[in-house]
């Protein structure tokens, strides 16, 4: 099956960000598409439109912004008061995600590793993270907030800097 890295949609959703002209904007969406296997294509425009399905489908992620910051103090090892601080600073729980993932402080054993022969991180790709927000928006009962956040949490923990204000601006 083919994928994508999320990291092309992060790069494209860049793009965007920093252009007014809707010209410009409908050009990059429209090469992405054209770049996109056909397997996925679904996902990328529904991740695209910050949704996972059409409206109709009821599938909402359910995210409210105090999770999502216990999520990423979680998976940077940090305190929610330390997260906090940099999501009032920035105003933005996408920014403030990505710029203390640019100073994360905690290590999973792959980054420990991450020099051995034929052990590397994957990156994360457009499905991996299509899947874990279908599961997060279906997560309910008893529990169903500690399953998010710990779905969440691996998320983060995958992303580049880059992908987590993406993966945060998408979720809340």
């Amino acid at each position: 099956m083919g994928d994508l890295e999320y990291s092309v949609l992060v790069e494209v959703y860049e793009r965007i960000e920093k252009t007014t002209s809707r010209t410009a904007m409908t050009e990059q969406l429209v090469a992405l598409f054209n770049r996109t296997p056909l397997e996925i294509i679904d996902k990328v425009v529904y991740l695209t439109r910050g949704s996972l399905g059409p409206d109709y489908a009821d599938l909402e992620l359910g995210v409210a912004e105090k999770l999502a910051l216990r999520a990423l103090a979680q998976a940077l090892g940090l305190s929610i008061k330390e997260v906090e601080e940099a999501y009032k600073r920035f105003g933005d729980i996408g920014s403030a995600a990505e710029e203390l993932m640019g100073k994360k402080k905690t290590a999973t054993i792959l980054d420990f590793l991450g020099g051995v022969e034929g052990i590397s991180r994957k990156p994360l790709t457009v499905s991996k993270v299509y899947d874990s927000l279908v599961k997060i928006a279906r997560a309910s009962g008893p529990g169903a907030q500690e399953a998010k956040i710990m779905t969440l949490v691996s998320l983060l923990r995958d992303a580049k800097p880059k992908e987590a204000k993406y993966l945060l601006r998408t979720v809340t």
